[in-house]
């Protein structure tokens, strides 16, 4: 049991810290904050996609991506449009200013990651990733249980 609670303390300190870091890393280029850097490499890998997309992939409500999207559109990072085949859905995509800008984090991402995970062998990396792929599965449908019993 106590294993399961270090674990939890240790998940919200890495939390705190993965943001304080990521502020660091965006600071001086035209993201104000580490979500809005999460969401433009998300933008920038699926060209077009759709807002309830974004709010899949980042488990963030429609509310805050809405939010998130027009403070991007309006720094010019990215650009959204009504989907000709259904009005009701909104696409996003990144704009030549948004390219440049994740080209800029590129050496930033690559020289922290190498210090983060300095210590790490390929194979500890690996394992490690598998093993927060199934809390983050686990955390999913714990989630998604309680919602229900709200209903």
């Amino acid at each position: 049991m106590k294993s399961k609670v270090k674990i939890i303390m240790n998940l919200l300190r890495v939390s705190t810290l993965l943001n304080r870091v990521g502020l660091k890393l965006v600071e001086g280029t035209d993201l104000a904050s580490v979500q809005q850097w999460q969401l433009l490499g998300i933008i920038d890998r699926n060209e077009g996609g759709s807002l309830a997309k974004l709010c899949e992939e980042t488990l963030v409500t429609k509310q805050n991506i809405t939010g998130l999207v027009e403070r991007l559109r309006k720094a010019g990072l990215i650009m959204t449009w009504t989907d000709s085949n259904d009005k009701r859905i909104t696409r996003v995509g990144i704009t030549a200013k948004g390219k440049e800008t994740m080209e800029e984090m590129k050496p930033r991402t690559k020289m922290s990651n190498n210090t983060t995970f300095a210590n790490f062998s390929e194979e500890e990396l690996d394992k490690f990733d598998n093993m927060l792929e199934c809390l983050v599965t686990s955390l999913l449908l714990e989630s998604n249980v309680k919602e229900e019993k709200k209903d």
